[in-house]
């Protein structure tokens, strides 16, 4: 393959196997990133947390291209990679995009994020503003309406858009 850099790369799992592949792709040498988000219940009237990953079914791993085909190449079924456009390459997230990514979704308790769903084109209009204060300082995204509630969207293209809660305005400039 002619590109054979490490990169990101978003990886489907399928059958609920994804801590098991977290796991095996790991122990096998490569980076792992599965954002998580902590689910509250009440439970007999206390409040229950517990760790649960924000993107169902979905792993980024840092590796080669050709890692990434022959991994999938043997456990075929079990998982498939996100490809390029018009390609079965396997489709590269930008590090910038994927470290932006990383920030907003690995601040633990403190972070209001939810995962919206797949990126769609929809998710990259509005205005494009980077946050300067705060928890997310530096984040980037596109500012939408959901719900009633103005969010900052953060989106892995063609792989998934995460949106935060609680950005005030006074907090936000705009990218040009």
């Amino acid at each position: 393959m002619e590109n054979e850099q490490k990169g990101w790369f978003a990886v489907k799992v399928f059958f609920n196997r994804v801590s098991r592949y977290k796991n095996d792709i790991i122990s096998l040498g490569q980076e792992v990133y599965m954002p998580m988000r902590i689910d509250r219940k009440v439970v007999e009237g206390e409040v229950v947390r517990s760790l649960k990953p924000l993107i169902p079914s979905t792993l980024f791993v840092y590796c080669t291209p050709s890692w990434l085909i022959k991994y999938r190449y043997e456990h075929w079924g079990y998982l498939m990679y996100y490809s390029e456009v018009g390609s079965y390459n396997p489709g590269r997230i930008d590090d910038d995009e994927m470290e932006m990514f990383r920030m907003v979704t690995s601040l633990g308790e403190d972070a209001r994020v939810e995962y919206i769903g797949k990126d769609r084109p929809e998710y990259h209009t509005g205005e494009k503003v980077r946050i300067l204060d705060g928890i997310y300082k530096g984040a980037e995204g596109y500012i939408k309406r959901i719900r009633k509630d103005r969010k900052l969207l953060v989106c892995v293209k063609g792989v998934a858009v995460v949106a935060i809660a609680d950005i005030h305005a006074a907090k936000l400039e705009k990218v040009v």
